[in-house]
């Protein structure tokens, strides 16, 4: 069994929660994990780099100078690669290098995800985070008082549009619903702080 800490919205400690590792496949999956970072990463690369070959740069295409008799080496256009403001002999194009992970793969490597992090000790529980209208200060004071610095995710669960709204200008946070976490989300972050309903909707999802 895990246990898990619980704070109060002003930090302080309540009764852990315990959990049971095998409800998350009792073992981390590393090269599951490796690939859903591979998919996630490459799926965020835009791919729009592109440049411009010899025939697409504008300027005159006739011959510099006559081939012979003017003690200088042959040229062609001035849009020669070898020449500066010339195309790129190799020039990039636009491409896709998305990659599908498919769905079992993904909530097995959110599984083995959380599984980490909750050995790590890196999770903590908020016990009720209720805002009727956003209030930053708000999360930025449980932060303080749990003397979190750096990377965090916060985990709110569905509806908690107040809470969702109040994280997004804390600097080095980032609120994500239960139901759109992600093993990437997950691993990359220094701290993990899921609220109460959060979590038991994140577990009822991912235990096996």
């Amino acid at each position: 069994m895990i246990s898990v800490p619980v704070y109060d919205i002003q930090g302080k400690r309540l009764d852990p929660v315990e959990v049971d590792e095998s409800r998350l496949g009792a073992k981390v999956s590393l090269a599951l994990l490796r690939q859903a970072v591979w998919t996630y990463e490459s799926n965020r690369h835009v791919g729009t780099k592109r440049h411009l070959t010899r025939s697409e740069v504008s300027g005159s295409t006739a011959k510099m100078y006559r081939q012979k008799h003017t003690g200088n080496a042959r040229a062609g256009q001035r849009s020669a690669p070898q020449r500066r403001g010339g195309g790129r002999a190799f020039a990039a194009r636009p491409r896709d290098v998305s990659r599908d992970l498919p769905r079992k793969a993904r909530r097995n490597a959110a599984r083995s995800a959380l599984l980490s992090r909750l050995l790590e000790d890196e999770v903590s529980l908020i016990d009720e985070v209720k805002l009727d209208i956003p209030r930053t200060r708000v999360i930025a004071g449980l932060l303080q008082s749990l003397n979190i610095a750096g990377r965090c995710l916060l985990v709110v669960e569905a509806g908690n549009i107040g809470a969702w709204k109040s994280g997004r200008n804390v600097a080095g946070l980032n609120v994500r619903r239960a139901q759109d976490l992600n093993a990437y989300d997950l691993l990359n972050s220094d701290r993990v702080l899921f609220t109460q309903a959060a979590f038991d909707q994140v577990m009822e999802t991912l235990a096996s």
